[in-house]
């Protein structure tokens, strides 16, 4: 069954409205018509069953005949503050995490990075154009939330502000801790979990011992050296599996 995300506040009552590329998406290219039985999404982890009752331009409005949590979604919050890759990277890693389950990508500058987002509009374009892959990646895995894609920030400034109950920092350089170990050796459950991957070439020594500094745990993903768009999909699928959320 075709499934679209909704903001919360098109939903009403018995009544759901679709507007926007969705609505052209419904129109043009699916051909729905009347009649035709939907599922919408809040974005908050509820899902409507929805028939369609009207189809006119921009906008396609249903009945809501039920709802449900989707069940899909993992109880432990993970964000991913990404290193911002070459190419478009960023991209494949955005929608194979959002597969994954993470809650929020963080994409950040750090010494090594040598991509640069520009302010102003580009910047809006890249940051618009991630968020459009998430939302994708969500209705493909039958995602319950529409996971966030941040406008990047400074390596320092992600993380002082990471609030998580965990944060992780994975670094090729460490010698004496693995990220099972990590995860293993704390006492208590998280709600939420960090993980911080570094660009191309890695992290300098220096921010990581910065990044300890506010909490942080350095760990190892294991003896092989990762591509930077394989070590965040690596590290979230171990945690996954540890905290038992692929069950």
């Amino acid at each position: 069954m075709h499934r679209f995300f909704v903001p919360s506040d098109k939903i009403s009552g018995r009544i759901g409205m679709i507007t926007g590329d969705d609505a052209h998406h419904i129109q043009r290219v699916l051909r729905l018509e009347a009649g035709d039985r939907i599922t919408l999404c809040d974005g908050r982890g509820m899902d409507y069953q929805a028939v369609i009752q009207d189809v006119s331009k921009g906008q396609v409005r249903v009945e809501l005949t039920g709802k449900n949590p989707s069940g899909t979604e993992p109880n432990l919050q993970v964000t991913l503050l990404q290193g911002l890759p070459k190419a478009s990277k960023m991209e494949t890693i955005i929608q194979k995490c959002v597969e994954l389950g993470i809650h929020e990508v963080i994409p950040i500058t750090t010494s090594r990075t040598v991509v640069r987002i520009p302010d102003g509009r580009e910047g809006e374009k890249k940051a618009s154009r991630w968020q459009r892959v998430a939302e994708e990646a969500s209705k493909q895995s039958r995602r319950g939330i529409l996971p966030q894609v941040h406008a990047p920030k400074t390596f320092d400034q992600a993380i002082q502000a990471c609030q998580a109950d965990w944060k992780i920092i994975l670094w090729e350089e460490e010698r004496k801790q693995s990220l099972r170990r990590v995860l293993q050796s704390q006492s208590s459950m998280p709600e939420s979990i960090a993980i911080l991957i570094g660009s191309e070439g890695g992290l300098e020594e220096e921010e990581v011992f910065l990044a300890r500094q506010y909490g942080w745990i350095s760990a190892s993903l294991g003896p092989r050296i990762l591509r930077t768009e394989t070590a965040g999909m690596a590290a979230l699928a171990a945690i996954m599996y540890q905290m038992e959320e692929l069950e």
